[in-house]
């Protein structure tokens, strides 16, 4: 998926359950006819008898806490990012935090829109509220989330032991990313949210092995 497809709007009908929901079909609708097994008549019913169409919005539980949770997650990675230009030595590791700094704030955007969509909550860090250091809500710590105490760290470092902070800070946040996709990979249904955890995934995969070349060739 590209960033088009991440900042593109959610089309999408707006549920408030965990599927779609049947239109009535109006008194005067037309029967239709179903067809039957082999070797049996077909039988007669009405438009909202029918299958439902399978482009149709369809999500479940998993699908709307990877979409939740997610937020949080990216907006810290947005905040260890956004100390970058500033901090660090490497201008490697400088590219590099820019891309995941528009990325991922794209991806907050595209994330917040479909929940609002299904008139679901979003979280604050959507819109640049909340720390970012914990689960949202009062949850626990996600997986791969720094402490207060970790991102106070990174935040006083400069030059190379920013780099060095940096760099094992996000390898860690992007494996626990990596963990919630493949949660809802198994767990989800919605196509949207497949293909999302899936650039997640891919990107965020690259991404680890490039800052473990970069940590490497740090001195000392």
């Amino acid at each position: 998926m590209t960033l088009a497809l991440v900042s593109c709007s959610a089309t999408a009908a707006v549920t408030t359950g965990k599927g779609p929901k049947k239109s009535e079909a109006p008194a005067s609708s037309p029967a239709v006819v179903m067809p039957g097994a082999p070797g049996e008549e077909g039988e007669t019913g009405s438009p909202g008898d029918l299958p439902e169409d399978p482009g149709t919005d369809q999500w479940n539980d998993a699908d709307a806490h990877f979409m939740a949770m997610m937020i949080p997650h990216h907006a810290q990675a947005v905040e260890m990012t956004a100390l970058v230009p500033d901090r660090a030595q490497s201008e490697q590791l400088k590219n590099l935090a820019s891309r995941m700094h528009l990325e991922q704030g794209a991806e907050i955007d595209y994330m917040a829109e479909w929940l609002t969509t299904r008139e679901l909550d979003v979280p604050p860090e959507a819109d640049g509220g909340g720390s970012g250091h914990h689960g949202h809500g009062g949850d626990a710590p996600m997986e791969g989330m720094l402490t207060e105490e970790e991102m106070a760290a990174l935040a006083a470092a400069e030059g190379t032991a920013f780099d060095r902070l940096f760099l094992e800070g996000m390898i860690k946040h992007h494996r626990g990313a990596l963990a919630m996709c493949s949660d809802v990979q198994i767990h989800g249904i919605d196509l949207t949210t497949q293909e999302l955890a899936a650039h997640i995934a891919s990107g965020q995969s690259a991404e680890i092995a490039r800052m473990q070349d970069l940590l490497a060739a740090l001195p000392g």
